[in-house]
């Protein structure tokens, strides 16, 4: 499945998460502000986003598709209305099929809900879902591992770096990374 994220009229914004001045869609914009604009914040569901590669900004005026790009990341924010996440993506260019279809063509996952998030499946994404096991295998996946080898990848890297000591890696995480907020 891809992200498609419906941009709204532009306004100007303070104190946003992500330090931009302004969101929504304005006439003539570029690729890369509507990524800008668009990227987040969000309410997004992890499990769906962790797995998706292709994110699709649209406008809400013509309904048309303002930019394509590859998800690299997602982040969280505080905001003040809770916890969200802002979606990190390199744009797509000329000759990727992804951008060769949907760049300036009508969205391809309107309906006519009000929330500017939808999820959905695209032809075009089919030869992109699978990719190379993360832990070196060898194997493909339609995920980030084939099932149980995130253990594995785990298990070599204590190896490699702490002689096998799960002990020391819990150590230097614990020492590395700031405390985690509290769920909520």
């Amino acid at each position: 499945m891809a992200i498609r994220i419906r941009l709204g009229d532009y306004e100007r914004v303070t104190g946003d998460v992500l330090g931009r001045d302004a969101i929504g869609c304005f006439p003539r914009m570029t690729e890369a502000e509507a990524l800008e604009a668009g990227r987040g914040v969000w309410r997004l569901d992890m499990k769906i986003v962790s797995r998706e590669r292709f994110l699709l900004i649209t406008d809400a005026g013509q309904g048309l598709v303002r930019a394509v790009a590859e998800i690299t990341a997602v982040t969280e924010h505080d905001t003040d209305r809770g916890r969200k996440k802002a979606l990190e993506a390199n744009l797509l260019g000329p000759g990727h099929p992804m951008y060769d279809t949907y760049i300036n063509q009508p969205d391809p996952l309107a309906n006519d809900s009000r929330n500017s998030v939808k999820y959905g499946d695209l032809p075009e994404e089919l030869p992109f879902r699978t990719r190379d096991c993360a832990c070196g295998c060898g194997g493909t996946t339609t995920h980030d591992f084939v099932p149980g080898h995130e253990l594995r990848a785990i298990q070599a890297r204590v190896r490699e770096h702490f002689g096998g000591s799960v002990l020391s890696f819990i150590t230097w995480l614990d020492a590395e990374l700031p405390p985690a907020a509290p769920a909520s």
